[in-house]
Order: structure tokens, then C-alpha cells, then sequence
């Protein structure tokens, strides 16, 4: 797996190889940021599921200033220290948490949240809602959710589109 653009373009990072996760493909991702806006002039971003940490670690890689990665597998997690060690980045915080207890102890508001939690938690509604309580006035959340995934109408959806068994969501402030 590698970094698609900026900074750390083509810079090959670990993938987490447990059953427990499931890594956004270099595609998939790519066209995620394109759908974002290819660069940032700064900010923060939460990866709360975050795996390997590809989506936390393409967003510095595009200019975003501070990332907070949580991952309740402490080996996943490790794979994020190792892939942030072999870019040299230091602008980061690491939790290791069930997703509820990491967004009740974040006290920072985030201009993009990636949201990828295991298709079986199946409870978008409650993450979104915890979600949006970290959110900055103006910023994004960015969902990949099993593509025959519900949500509520109370939330804005700025973006929607399929990429095989998923979808990815950008939901953002009505």
C-alpha cells in the first residue's frame, strides 16, 4: 500500500494484515481526496477506526497540519506507529480505545473525521451523532460504510458514491 499524493507521494506504508480490519485501497482512497479537494492549507483530522492509519497519514501527506489516530486493536495501532516512524512524522496522537470512549475523551474539533468502522457495528446513526460532537462548524465526516448501509435524513450528505461492496458517505453541518 502506498501514499497517493503529496508530501510523501509513492512513500510504501504497512498494512495491518489482521481479520479485523479492512484497508481502503490506494484507489479508493485517492478518489476520496479527490472528492475532498486534493490538498489542504492545514487543519486537523480524526481517523477513529484507523487501521494501518493510510487515511490519517494521506491527509498529512496533503497538508493537514495535526492528526489523532484511535484504534481499539492495539496491533493495528502499531502498525500506525511504524508507518508514522518510517514518514518522520510527529504531528499526532495515538489512542487506543473503543471509538465511544476515544470521541467522550477528545477535547479538539476536527476539520475531517474518516469514519470506517467494521461493517457489523451497523450503528451509523449513533457514530455519526458521536461524530459530528468533535466536529468543527465547517468541516467534513467522511464515512466508508457497507454499500447496502442506512442512515438517517438528518443528516446532509454532501457526496455519495459505491466503490464495490462499500460506499463512501461525506456527510457534513445542516
Amino acid at each position: 500500500m502506498r501514499i497517493t499524493a503529496g508530501k510523501f507521494r509513492h512513500r510504501i506504508i504497512k498494512m495491518t494484515n489482521l481479520e479485523t480490519t479492512r484497508e481502503t485501497q490506494d484507489k479508493v482512497r485517492m478518489a476520496i481526496f479527490n472528492m475532498l479537494g486534493q490538498y489542504f492549507d492545514g487543519g486537523m483530522a480524526l481517523d477513529l477506526f484507523s487501521g494501518s492509519g493510510a487515511m490519517g497519514l494521506e491527509a498529512i501527506s496533503r497538508g493537514i497540519d495535526f492528526v489523532t489516530f484511535n484504534d481499539i486493536n492495539k496491533d493495528a495501532l502499531n502498525i500506525v506507529k511504524e508507518n508514522l516512524v518510517s514518514l518522520d512524522i510527529k504531528n499526532y496522537e495515538l489512542f487506543n480505545l473503543d471509538y465511544k470512549m476515544a470521541l467522550k475523551k477528545i477535547t479538539k474539533k476536527y476539520d475531517l473525521i474518516f469514519l470506517d468502522p467494521p461493517y457489523a457495528l451497523n450503528n451509523i446513526d449513533e457514530i455519526l451523532d458521536l461524530s459530528f460532537q468533535v466536529l468543527k462548524d465547517n468541516g467534513l465526516i467522511i464515512f466508508e460504510m457497507a454499500k447496502e448501509s442506512k442512515y438517517s435524513n438528518r443528516y446532509k450528505v454532501l457526496k455519495e458514491k459505491n466503490y464495490g461492496i462499500k460506499k463512501v458517505v461525506i456527510f457534513e453541518r445542516i
